[in-house]
């Protein structure tokens, strides 16, 4: 690894790209998170693939899976990189402070859009600042805080009383249903929350993204019929929302990061899901104040208008084969 890294072989960009995509196990979301197309995603993994002279990922049309390789690659190189990040970050800090990078911790359904948004906030109110960004569950993104590792965190709900850490909650969104392309409410650009209680519903682990589980099934517990909750693993939720019976409930934007074979169904009279940072309430970030603003205005511009049309509730027919279904 040493000689291919000083031959110049080996760019720093292509080892943060193939961590993205192994997280991922889709190109199209790692380029989302990424801030990349697909195609430059693709081509910097298949040129750490040729520097090494093994390959990373077998890719077939449905799915993206690690190889042996790869997921000793993803095992050695993700710790190491979190190091590397640390030690420019402390570099930079013992500088003439001109340029300050913010290392910012996400649970995973937190979607680019809200830091690609704050990102753009915060060049207008502080052009110092600069967003470094990485995906933690909110397990670990705790660890990360208190150790130094990220000088923020930002997640779905996170309960930062339990974890031990400060926090406030941010402007929040509406929730969507995200369904499989063939499921019989994917052709509704509406539909109302009860209209779901006849599926399955899909929900990360509670180990991963315990925010998530707790607003998911709150909002089945208010429903007067409850539905089927079921826990998924990251890489295979959105595989599992194929069938006709699974649903999952993101944030609106999370629509514009699905896979081609989900459709993103908008909730009429949805409740609003919240954003919460949190940081180390000992060792607060510096200008933390100019971070809340500007993730708070983000979070504000993600929020959707009211729909333009009323809410059309499903014919009689549509509702039995639902019920019949579940």
């Amino acid at each position: 690894m040493s000689d291919v890294m000083e031959s110049g072989q080996i760019d720093i960009r292509q080892v943060r790209s193939f961590l993205v995509v192994a997280q991922e196990l889709n190109f199209t979301r790692a380029a989302a998170r990424l801030f990349l197309t697909q195609q430059a995603v693709s081509s910097q993994v298949r040129a750490l693939e040729r520097a090494l002279g093994v390959q990373l990922f077998e890719r077939t049309t449905r799915q993206v899976r690690l190889t042996p390789a790869g997921r000793v690659m993803r095992n050695q190189v993700e710790p190491a990189l979190q190091i590397l990040n640390r030690a420019l970050h402390l570099v930079q800090q013992a500088g003439d402070g001109s340029s300050r990078p913010l290392h910012v911790g996400h649970t995973p359904n937190l979607t680019p859009h809200l830091l690609a948004r704050t990102a753009s906030v915060l060049e207008k109110v502080d052009s110092t600042l600069r967003l470094h960004t990485a995906e933690h569950s909110e397990d670990s993104l705790r660890t990360a805080i208190l150790q130094g590792q990220v000088d923020i965190g930002v997640g779905l709900e996170v309960d930062w009383v339990a974890l031990g850490l400060g926090g406030r909650p941010l402007s929040g969104e509406p929730w969507c249903a995200v369904v499989g392309r063939h499921h019989p409410l994917a052709g509704r650009p509406w539909v109302n929350l009860d209209d779901l209680a006849a599926y399955d519903w899909l929900c990360w682990p509670r180990s991963v993204c315990p925010g998530h589980w707790n607003a998911v099934h709150a909002l089945a517990g208010s429903l007067a019929s409850a539905p089927r909750l079921r826990e998924m693993r990251r890489n295979v939720g959105h595989g599992e929302m194929q069938g006709e019976q699974g649903v999952m409930l993101q944030p609106v934007s999370y629509a514009a990061y699905l896979p081609g074979e989900s459709v993103a169904l908008r909730l009429c009279a949805s409740p609003a899901t919240a954003y919460s940072v949190v940081w180390n309430p000992r060792s607060g970030p510096t200008r933390l104040e100019v971070v809340l603003g500007a993730l708070n205005e983000a979070a504000h511009q993600l929020r959707p208008r009211r729909p333009e049309r009323p809410y059309l509730p499903l014919p009689l027919s549509r509702r039995d084969n639902a019920g019949a279904a579940g």
